[in-house]
């Protein structure tokens, strides 16, 4: 009887042909709307977790324990004792890439015409370029020689100052003895990645310059680590942070999660505003589907008395409403579906470019906007438009059911 239900649903589905056209376009511009949202939502946070990993995170980090319940100070005192000897005992840990050691404090720049605040790193560059993608963009000859007063600094900063390869800057700042030291250093060159917010508050010197400047030799304040892929993290960090336990008991390991906290707290929070998004799409599906098939129940009251009086029972009529309504989504998840595939493929291979001052603008670092789909998107939200032609159909028909076989009839066929 089921099967007979399936085609009678079917061939009332085939046959009401511009009502079907309206409920299936609906359905698949819901299916089209929703693949490629979830798509760029991947895509987006995917190229922004990864773009913050090349650029400021690394996939871990180790502090000294006290340094980080002070981080937001960047206090020197709590630094890392021979960092070159903890990096070649941790080289062995699975999927392990590279890692570079770093002292990262605050100081003020000058220009002797202006001057601001900035965060001033020192690199090892030969291990920087193995671990992060910072200088991936500057020529050879602009990389920092490990023991000159050099500096990188930002594209947004030397617009700020007018500042231009081979001019002079001060530093100042304290070192960690707290004495006041002021510096010279020579503008090596100009770095930029697309992000305002590092180009115009953070420059690089050489490691073995800012040991000296803040008074720190053979110490850093921080180790960066990379890893082949993002995937690795938990078998790599288990590794890791057994290494540390053994051999440095004073230290911490800190994943990319940690260390981008507010990135993926905002992410979350934008996944919440997006849901909003996700749910008025499905509740506009569901209203236009019972919409519709209520007023099919009213048209086809006669039709109903009919097939009752012949034999069929309520609930068979109820499933025969159920089904019509599933197959309406169902339509309509293919056709969405199919047209979002060039589109899909294009935006997951190509993408979009996001125009440069748009990105300076960004909270985030973000090179490009490119998708990220999977056939699981896809099958998702097949399962996601069932679900919705279901609902709608409920209260249609269970009012379909409750129609009275002599009322019905008395209407006559039509």
């Amino acid at each position: 009887m089921k099967n007979k239900i399936l085609k009678i649903a079917l061939q009332n589905v085939l046959k009401h042909k511009r009502r079907t056209f309206f409920n299936a376009l609906t359905v698949a511009a819901n299916a089209f709307a929703l693949i490629m949202l979830i798509g760029m939502l991947n895509g987006m946070y995917n190229s922004t977790f990864e773009r913050s990993i090349d650029l400021q995170t690394g996939h871990f980090k180790i502090y000294q324990k006290d340094y980080l319940a002070e981080k937001n100070r960047m206090p020197l005192e709590y630094n890392i004792d021979q960092p070159y000897q903890v990096i070649a005992d941790i080289q062995e840990i699975p999927y392990f890439v590279a890692a570079a050691p770093r002292i990262t404090h605050n100081a003020i720049v000058s220009n002797t015409r202006n001057k601001t605040g900035i965060v001033v790193i020192g690199i090892d560059m030969e291990q920087e370029l193995k671990t992060t993608k910072l200088f991936e963009k500057i020529p050879p000859q602009e990389y920092l020689a490990q023991n000159r007063g050099e500096i990188l600094v930002g594209r947004r900063l030397s617009e700020l100052f007018k500042t231009a390869k081979g001019d002079f800057l001060l530093l100042y700042s304290q070192t960690v003895y707290k004495a006041n030291n002021l510096v010279e250093a020579v503008v090596k060159g100009i770095y930029s990645i697309g992000f305002e917010k590092m180009e115009r508050s953070i420059a690089f010197v050489p490691l073995a310059f800012a040991q000296e400047f803040f008074d720190m030799e053979q110490k850093a304040t921080e180790i960066i680590i990379r890893i082949k892929e993002r995937k690795y993290v938990p078998p790599a960090q288990a590794a890791l942070e057994k290494i540390i336990k053994n051999k440095y008991p004073s230290l911490v390991v800190s994943n990319w999660k940690q260390e981008a906290s507010d990135l993926i707290a905002g992410a979350r929070a934008d996944f919440i505003s997006y849901g909003v998004v996700f749910a008025i799409l499905l509740f506009l599906a569901v209203f236009i589907i019972m919409n519709t098939l209520t007023i099919t129940v009213f048209e086809r009251t006669a039709e109903i008395g009919t097939v009752r009086a012949i034999g069929l029972e309520a609930n068979e009529v109820r499933w025969m409403f159920l089904f019509e309504g599933i197959y309406l989504a169902l339509i309509g998840a293919i056709i969405g579906g199919i047209l979002a595939i060039p589109m899909a493929y294009y935006m997951n291979v190509v993408g979009m470019s996001v125009p440069a001052d748009l990105k300076d603008k960004m909270p985030f670092p973000i090179e490009a906007m490119v998708s990220k789909n999977t056939w699981w998107d896809w099958l998702l939200v097949t399962g996601i438009c069932l679900g919705t032609g279901m609902i709608g159909a409920v209260l249609p028909a269970n009012r379909a059911a409750q129609t009275k076989i002599v009322d019905a009839l008395k209407k006559g066929v039509r």
